[in-house]
């Protein structure tokens, strides 16, 4: 089908079901790349976002016809669980599921989990005579009975499937969804645009971050490695902080550069700030939050770094879109998955390994070796933006299907 041909004079609506509070910057480059994507096949498409802040889609996306969709307490709703988001799936022809909502922690929890919603939201969006795809999602974990069950029903339901990792593949193989119906790809935040040189300069002098020695970028969460199995013992926090903060003293010193912490999730902020606090080189430390700054923003930011260590995963997405070396934190699967995609396993530091000595000796290999990192990165980051950019086209096909 070639763009805006045959497109029925009917406009097309979506609902965007995922994580859209405006708090973390990763969910809304992933939002941004979604509806920018879409529109572009498409510019007539409206979108409805269920969100507890209504303001966020307002200010950053009214651009793309994109209508929030409250779901705060007093809409009757809690979280996704509501009339709100039921009344959105009614009213639109197509209902998405974006990013990495589909596990099962918490299960029962509507304020955590998604999944125990959508076990009955799907059910209602086909009987409604919807269509549903999973856009590039990352599945899992799923580690309950009732969780596979549920995501098993969900998954049965949907008329498209495109996954960001293989290990999403296995997990849904295992609950019998034919591969045949899945579609691998890649995370659709990869596409989303920087900001402009001039303008990330402007940043950088507003920042007082001084350019004339290299900058290397840190993100940690709060979640340490509290998603670790069961039975593991998770990090002492304190312990955790003071090791990185040495670290990062010798690294200041050894390989004299400028540290860019970078607060992808407004949670994070305190966690960040009390490592600075450990740091003894502060007037070497700097700190951007996605409270003052965009992800367009700090996408153009991460691309001004020599080498980037990360925790969330997408702000090494992030990160790696721009062609900046990193080495990976893994707290969750998801991070681990992501270098695998990238062919980058080998840059990354389990919480099993964590300590600050070989904290200390992977950021230095990888120092040395970050032009090796940004060559292979040139290439295999432009294979998986293509891969992204499959699933817009696939979707306006399956919208306008009758």
């Amino acid at each position: 089908m070639k763009e805006n041909s045959n497109l029925d004079k009917k406009i097309k609506s979506i609902t965007l079901l995922g994580s859209s509070s405006g708090r973390n910057a990763g969910d809304a480059a992933l939002l941004n790349s979604i509806m920018a994507d879409l529109k572009k096949l498409d510019p007539n498409l409206r979108f409805e976002i269920p969100t507890i802040n209504p303001s966020f889609i307002m200010k950053s996306f009214s651009k793309y016809n994109a209508k929030p969709i409250s779901m705060l307490p007093w809409h009757f709703s809690i979280k996704m669980l509501g009339f709100p988001t039921f009344l959105s799936v009614a009213r639109t022809d197509m209902t998405i599921i974006f990013d990495a909502i589909l596990f099962d922690r918490a299960l029962y929890n509507p304020l955590f989990n998604f999944l125990s919603t959508l076990y009955f939201l799907i059910p209602f969006a086909k009987r409604k005579g919807k269509k549903i795809a999973y856009y590039n999602v990352g599945v899992g974990p799923i580690t309950t009975t009732i969780g596979k069950k549920m995501l098993k029903k969900i998954s049965e339901m949907t008329d498209l499937i495109t996954v960001r990792d293989s290990q999403s593949i296995q997990i849904l193989k295992s609950l019998k969804i034919p591969e045949s119906k899945i579609i691998l790809t890649a995370d659709a935040a990869l596409n989303n645009p920087p900001s402009i040189e001039e303008h990330v300069e402007k940043i950088l002098s507003l920042e007082e971050i001084e350019k004339e020695k290299p900058l290397l970028g840190f993100n940690i969460n709060v979640y340490i490695d509290t998603w670790v199995e069961t039975g593991k013992e998770p990090i002492n926090k304190s312990s955790f902080l003071k090791d990185i903060a040495s670290v990062l003293d010798t690294v200041i010193e050894d390989l004299d550069v400028n540290v860019i912490f970078f607060a992808t999730q407004h949670m994070d902020i305190p966690i960040i700030s009390k490592v600075i606090d450990y740091i003894k080189n502060k007037d070497k430390v700097n700190l951007i939050t996605n409270k003052k700054y965009s992800n367009q923003e700090i996408m153009g930011l991460l691309g001004k770094m020599e080498l980037f260590v990360g925790m969330r995963l997408h702000s090494l997405i992030l990160a790696s879109a721009m062609h900046t070396p990193i080495l990976g934190l893994i707290y969750q699967d998801k991070v681990r998955n992501y270098l695998k995609e990238l062919n980058l396993e080998e840059q990354r530091l389990e919480f099993s390994d964590f300590n600050a000595e070989n904290l200390l000796n992977v950021i230095k290999r990888s120092w040395y070796e970050r032009e090796k990192i940004k060559k292979h990165l040139s290439i295999r980051i432009e294979e998986l933006k293509k891969k992204a950019k499959e699933t817009p086209r696939m979707v306006i096909d399956l919208l306008y299907k009758k």
